[in-house]
């Protein structure tokens, strides 16, 4: 039974465009419908979104056609700035509907029109920011938020002119919080007296990551260790036809992971991108990782997260330029054979982690509404 608060508010959560804005912001919808609150999340009209939002039924989702800033003299401008019009007319609608008292923006530009809207509708407004620094967009939206929330620490710096600025996590969905009895090694058929190594490239998948892999896959079969590999959609064909040519190396290699807790679960250890929703997975399971950001990342923001974890010892931090095989060999073998390493390494992947992000933002909405 959902635990009713003594006033129940809707609170407008604009999360569409990437993995790591929708899937931390369906973990705040679902913490705020739990404790008997409204709760509307506006996605985009990419399919990676419908995708998402077709597995939470109990949630209400409204789609709008977000576009991406372009450059000031571009001609694609005045389409932008129509659209952004026509987007905060309908943010103002839905606010006014459903006597929306709260809006959160998860982040980039798909948050600023329902920012705004909050703004001129007189609602509490938040924006969150999951990465080292925040983007151009972030430092907008920030204009037009009673409250900054921040993911890592780090962040808080780069707002030194706002009164308001917390570090409360990135939010981590309930599917993947939830300890289920399930198997993992069952589940993607592999063997449980051997180490796993996951590799994964976020919702988008990661060519550059992919293809050093399959350079190593021999190095890998050598160690004694078996892969779980999320190729990604783009990539899935060609790297499954190299991992055919392994067929002694135990593996699972898919496309699209639908149950990533149960990946997690199973891993020893996880090379991915630096993405801060999937860094703040890997810390909430204590995954030991070789991080290596996407070199194109804007204000290479997956380069600073990296360099967090780095640090803190819970990663290390691989360049895509400077990564090939035998590097890459070469740190899976020191990350994962040595037991004294590899427990230091989850001992300090846990500490990172803010477990209760989603509730702590919960919390804040609803004291400040």
């Amino acid at each position: 039974m959902k635990s009713k608060s003594k006033k129940t508010i809707h609170v407008l959560i604009a999360c569409g465009g990437t993995g790591g804005h929708l899937f931390p912001g369906i973990a705040v919808g679902e913490v705020l419908k739990a404790r008997g609150h409204d709760v509307t999340l506006l996605i985009s009209e990419k399919k990676i979104d419908a995708i998402a939002a077709s597995g939470y039924k109990d949630l209400r989702f409204e789609k709008m056609p977000f576009l991406a800033m372009p450059k000031p003299w571009s001609p694609k401008m005045i389409g932008f700035l129509s659209g952004l019009w026509k987007g905060m007319r309908q943010c103002r609608q839905i606010i006014r509907q459903h006597e929306v008292s709260v809006v959160l923006g998860m982040g980039g530009f798909t948050s600023f029109a329902p920012l705004y809207a909050g703004r001129k509708e007189k609602c509490r407004t938040f924006i969150h920011e999951s990465n080292a620094i925040p983007g151009k967009a972030n430092k907008l939206n920030a204009r037009y938020s009673d409250a900054v929330l921040c993911g890592l620490e780090a962040c808080k710096k780069h707002f030194p002119k706002h009164e308001q600025v917390l570090t409360v996590g990135t939010p981590v969905r309930s599917a993947m919080r939830m300890q289920g009895k399930e198997d993992p090694h069952q589940f993607f058929n592999l063997d449980k007296t051997k180490k796993t190594l996951l590799i994964m490239g976020g919702s988008q998948g990661a060519r550059g990551v992919n293809r050093v892999v399959g350079m190593t896959l021999e190095q890998f079969e050598r160690m004694g260790i078996q892969v779980l590999h999320i190729a990604g959609p783009t990539d899935y064909e060609e790297v499954r036809d190299v991992y055919a040519k392994h067929p002694t190396l135990p593996q699972h290699v898919a496309a699209f992971c639908h149950r990533m807790d149960l990946a997690y679960r199973v891993a020893d250890l996880a090379i991915a991108r630096s993405g801060a929703s999937s860094m703040a997975e890997l810390a909430y399971f204590g995954v030991p990782s070789i991080l290596v950001p996407y070199p194109f990342a804007a204000e290479d923001h997956q380069t600073r997260n990296a360099e967090i974890f780095d640090a803190a010892g819970a990663a290390k931090l691989l360049t895509e330029k400077e990564i090939n095989a035998d590097i890459l060999a070469d740190t899976v073998r020191s990350l994962m054979l040595d037991p004294q390493k590899s427990a230091a390494m989850k001992k300090a992947a846990i500490k990172m982690a803010i477990r209760d992000s989603a509730e702590k933002i919960a919390n804040l909405m609803m004291k400040q509404a």
